[in-house]
């Protein structure tokens, strides 16, 4: 008899996450292990549970991985790239995990566990936080134009999550991301609003830099 095929839990997460997607909560392990050609109490064993499994696969209770990129910025580097960076990073994100929300409905996820270790500030607060604080950061250097930073942190995540939420809503598809002109016209439209103001561009040009 042969030895056991050996799967990477990132080779697991990712089929799993396409199965949930595809088939929704209901999905059985069986159709998972298939998929990956192992067997079904190979997988369980490795994860303990069906549910333990949608977790991991969704990433329920971790840190978003841009969240880093955005809590270090704004860098010394033209802004407009940095805020092209940021928004390409955050529409991957949501690309992949918008529809899995309802497969995290149907399987009936607490609040307790979607905020992981951290229940006093579930994931989606601290992005909030930390895309206002970006943004409260600009205005110190005075690359941004005076006002809320918390509204214009709200803007822009709400800019490039909501044609996910819409586009699942009407099982419309949304095009592949190397195609998709969408990120480049958010930011286009987005920057118009939150450029700094003449007389904040000029102090910047004249500010020695350190």
């Amino acid at each position: 008899m042969g030895r056991p095929r050996q799967v990477l839990d990132e080779d697991i997460l990712a089929v799993a996450r396409a199965c949930f997607i595809e088939h929704g909560a209901s999905v059985s392990t069986e159709t998972i292990a298939a998929r990956l050609g192992v067997s079904g109490p190979a997988l369980l064993k490795r994860f303990g549970s069906k549910r333990e499994l949608l977790k991991a696969a969704f990433g329920m209770g971790k840190t978003p991985p841009w969240l880093e990129l955005v809590q270090r910025g704004p860098d010394e580097r033209e802004l407009t790239v940095q805020v092209r960076e940021v928004a390409g990073v955050i529409d991957a994100f949501f690309r992949e995990m918008v529809p899995a929300f309802s497969v995290l409905r149907e399987a009936n996820i607490t609040p307790e566990e979607w905020r992981g270790s951290n229940p006093d500030s579930p994931p989606p607060a601290r992005t909030y936080e930390a895309m206002a604080g970006w943004f409260r950061r600009a205005q110190e250097q005075g690359r941004v134009r005076e006002g809320d930073p918390s509204v214009m942190a709200g803007m822009f995540l709400a800019s490039l999550q909501y044609r996910y939420f819409l586009a699942h809503i009407t099982n419309k598809a949304v095009p592949p991301q190397e195609e998709d002109p969408w990120v480049d016209s958010v930011v286009d439209t987005f920057w118009r609003g939150v450029a700094p103001e003449p007389a904040q561009r000029d102090a910047l040009r004249r500010k020695p830099r350190s």
